[in-house]
């Protein structure tokens, strides 16, 4: 990095911090403002807000990681999750602004009632808080470590922050996170919206601006992928999109390939989550200005992240196999920071580091407000201190983001842990989707079952992974019952083994939905006046909410259940053809790809028009 390099780098975060201090006295109003914008913010500021956020500073590092290892049908760990976000824009975006809370875990009051509503509300609110949340922060601290190491320099050295001594990779994410923090804390939600809003931007333009340098690295597209084709030792030379799935179950899992446990973890239970749009990203939702921007939103987040904002980093590591085909120690996760420092000149670099830091602090700013939104809003103000001042709580959300910033930062150090609490939450948060939908889809749904999935989840996620350990046992204590019921070889650990990890999810998943199920019809129903507020503020559509909606003179649903399932079938098609139009454009396929920009434009603007249609009467 040159001087100048440095200059711009620092001329970021100058801007970022000044975007937040401009609207410290907007988001500062009242809690309503600090965490959800006071429901102010437009479809495309909300839209790039997600897209920055999940376009964290690790993203490019794990997607050209799959590419280098296996081939670009490998990306489809990163493309599968937008099945359920086509089903969020379609329905559960619109559901969220209508609910009109200040997160999802005070819905949890809508919908049920009682003293185990605001427990499940409370427990919910600390789990996200303080593990979640500050894991999250820790693991892209993590990468952007590897960033600042490849890229910056400065591996090998030392710096000084407050009298300590600490390697100066580390010391660069520390300083970069004071910055998050100071727009979190000044600017709250809305501070955070408009800075992502133009980190967006320039993250964009560095990440296209990277891949037509990389390319034109290597010869060009056609000369890059006649490259790729003769590499012998590449898996994905075939430069095949389509996901490859094998029956075969191994240990380590089959470079290149997907088992088909996994591939119904992927296709069949992962997305669900995404379906929900609950966490961080409701929290967009319920900032937007109204439901069709909500839904706009979430619909520019999804055509914009799964179908174009990846080719860029698929680009480059494509490219790096060529320029770099051996990372040797550091790792097929180094090659994007390593394209970066090969590639660009003085000035571009420290323009591309910039944006870099933009993914990175776009995602640590709103972990931090999402957070402390769940400390504040759902534990404290909810539970500790209900008649203070909207200053009081301000001051106090203020307060919080700075200890959940600190405390991603010391997960941050204990980095080599995260990916072992990473796989409880992958078995055991993921499998807690499904009844999350029964909540929205199911009147007879009760917070007993809800509580009932979420406490089995948590047991056997936990003893499915660490039982043996526990126990003292020699074997993990379910790979023989398992091992039995899904006929796996010999020496394979159904507990261990990276094929089994969608066998893993599907299991407790069905024995917590089950449980939920169960528990629901064999307690009371929830409140009938609450589940029919519920439904009058949702306007949800009949299927699943007869009973309740039988008692409502004159009810008349947003959406019919064929018109969401319509909604989220042509929503899937317009994401999947702009992504095989960049997909052929990428492999050289250039009239391929203009049938599928067309088939793209088309299905957009039918999507749009019925979106206008649906929701020009609602009044959320």
């Amino acid at each position: 990095m040159h001087v100048v390099d440095w200059m711009i780098v620092a001329a970021f975060l100058g801007v970022n911090i000044a975007i937040g201090i401009y609207f410290s006295r907007r988001g500062g109003k009242n809690v309503d403002s600090f965490f959800v914008s006071g429901r102010s913010l437009k479809w495309y500021v909300a839209g790039a807000s997600m897209i920055a956020t999940n376009f964290a500073s690790d993203t490019p590092l794990w997607v050209g990681t799959c590419v280098r290892e296996s081939g670009l049908h490998a990306v489809w760990r990163y493309w599968s999750p937008f099945i359920g976000c086509a089903l969020g824009v379609a329905l559960f975006s619109r559901l969220w602004r209508r609910t009109r809370v200040v997160t999802d875990n005070e819905m949890l009051e809508l919908r049920y009632s009682g003293k185990g509503a605001q427990l499940l509300r409370g427990i919910t609110a600390g789990a996200g808080a303080l593990l979640l949340c500050p894991m999250i922060i820790g693991w892209v601290c993590k990468a952007m470590i590897t960033i600042a190491q490849e890229a910056l320099g400065v591996s090998g050295q030392t710096f000084s922050i407050l009298g300590m001594e600490m390697p100066a990779e580390m010391a660069v994410t520390i300083v970069v996170m004071a910055c998050a923090i100071v727009v979190s804390t000044s600017g709250g939600m809305m501070g955070a919206a408009y800075s992502d809003f133009l980190q967006f931007l320039l993250a964009t333009l560095g990440t296209f601006l990277l891949a037509w340098l990389a390319i034109k690295e290597v010869g060009g597209l056609s000369s890059m992928v006649e490259q790729l084709q003769a590499n012998e030792s590449w898996l994905g030379r075939e430069m095949n999109i389509g996901p490859q799935i094998s029956t075969t179950i191994t240990s380590e899992g089959q470079p290149g390939m997907m088992s088909i446990w996994n591939a119904i973890g992927f296709f069949g239970i992962l997305w669900w989550g995404n379906a929900l749009s609950g966490g961080h990203q409701a929290q967009r939702l319920l900032s937007c200005k109204n439901t069709k921007h909500a839904s706009n939103a979430l619909l520019m987040f999804a055509i914009i992240y799964f179908a174009v904002i990846c080719w860029p980093w698929i680009a480059v590591a494509l490219s790096s196999l060529i320029v770099f085909p051996d990372m040797g120690e550091a790792g097929h996760d180094a090659a994007y920071p390593r394209m970066m420092l090969h590639i660009l000149p003085i000035g571009l670099r420290g323009i591309m580091m910039g944006t870099m830091i933009a993914a990175f602090t776009s995602t640590v700013q709103t972990m931090f407000n999402w957070g402390s939104s769940y400390i504040v809003n759902d534990i404290y103000r909810r539970f500790a201190v209900r008649e203070a001042s909207d200053k009081h709580y301000v001051r106090v959300s203020r307060i919080v983001t700075v200890s959940v910033g600190i405390l991603g930062g010391l997960i941050a150090f204990k980095a080599d842990n995260i990916l072992q609490l990473l796989d409880i939450f992958f078995v055991v948060g993921v499998c807690s989707t499904l009844v999350a939908v029964l909540r929205w889809l199911w009147w007879r749904m009760t917070v007993e079952g809800e509580v009932a999935a979420f406490v089995l989840n948590y047991v056997l996620g936990i003893l499915m992974l660490f039982g043996h350990r526990i126990l003292g046992l020699e074997k993990p204590l379910f790979d023989r019952p398992m091992g039995w019921l899904f006929h796996l070889p010999e020496g394979i650990s159904f507990t261990q083994s990276a094929d089994m990890l969608g066998a893993r999810m599907l299991v407790v998943m069905f024995i917590s939905t089950v449980a939920a199920i169960i528990v629901s019809l064999r307690t009371k129903p929830t409140d009938p006046e609450l589940l029919t507020a519920f439904v009058q503020r949702t306007r949800i559509h009949r299927f699943g909410w007869a009973p309740v909606i039988d008692r409502i003179d004159g009810y008349k649903p947003a959406q019919t259940l064929p018109q969401v399932l319509t909604d989220w079938v042509l929503i899937m098609a317009t994401i999947c053809s702009l992504l095989f139009t960049f997909a052929n454009i990428l492999r050289y396929r250039l009239p391929a790809a203009a049938g599928a920009l067309l088939l793209f434009g088309a299905l957009l603007f039918w999507v749009v028009r019925r979106t206008r249609n649906e929701l020009d009467e609602d009044d959320a």
